[in-house]
């Protein structure tokens, strides 16, 4: 089941479910429609969204260090009036800026990242050392290659079995992984920093990026910015 929220005004809410049901056609999906960030706050005490959507006002250091820092794995996706400049700035391939104005298209061009994130909650099933084990996509950071065995390093830890990693390449390109070097394949949605020859993975972890896929996947240097400052405690809500 995929939990969508959306911390938004009710006109452009309408227009996101419209548009995500047909994504979701063939996927057992749910929304949540908030006007407070207070709300959502409370609603997550209770249970985890995957998808994020929020107007541009609640893009705060304190309400980002809430909801998208605490969730690493969550796709969020910011509705602004100039969405050009902040997406050009933005290091986390995971966080997404769409136009107010232009939400029909700016969202129909983001589709395929949002099918990846929904498809994400599938989970790739491994032998380790005897034992059948489903590793859930969204719960792996990277894949890397050693020696015979492509290890498996992800939140819960890092498995390994001996398989080809061109072969994991076109299994995992559909839950939006990235092939940034011969012997590592990444999970995009925790790529927050790019360098002349390695990427950074939720702002901790590091991985060589080679010249050749840097090229091909079209990356550019972008620095990670993981110092926020902090800001006043106050209620967050929507105007009428």
């Amino acid at each position: 089941m995929i939990k969508v929220a959306i911390l938004e005004h009710e006109k452009e809410t309408k227009d996101i479910v419209f548009l995500l049901g047909g994504y979701f056609s063939r996927i057992d999906w749910t929304f949540r429609h908030f006007y407070k960030a207070s709300m959502l706050a409370r609603a997550m005490k209770e249970e985890d969204y995957q998808i994020f959507f929020f107007d541009e006002m609640f893009q705060t250091p304190r309400l980002e260090s809430v909801f998208v820092h605490d969730n690493p794995a969550a796709l969020i996706v910011y509705l602004c009036k100039d969405p050009a400049p902040k997406q050009a700035a933005e290091t986390r391939r995971r966080v997404l800026y769409i136009s107010k104005a232009n939400l029909r298209q700016d969202l129909t061009n983001i589709s395929d990242l949002i099918k990846a994130q929904a498809s994400q909650k599938e989970c790739y099933s491994l032998v380790y050392q005897g034992v059948k084990i489903d590793i859930p996509i969204e719960d792996i950071y990277y894949l890397e290659k050693i020696g015979k065995n492509v290890h498996f390093h992800t939140r819960k830890g890092e498995f390994h079995r001996r398989l080809n990693l061109a072969d994991l390449d076109e299994i995992f390109a559909k839950y939006g992984f990235l092939r940034t070097h011969i012997s590592y394949l990444v999970n995009g949605k925790y790529l927050t920093g790019i360098y002349k020859d390695e990427v950074e993975l939720n702002h901790s972890m590091k991985v060589p990026l080679s010249r050749a896929q840097k090229k091909k996947l079209g990356l550019k240097v972008r620095r990670s910015d993981s110092s926020e400052p902090e800001t006043p405690a106050k209620e967050e809500a929507l105007g009428e």
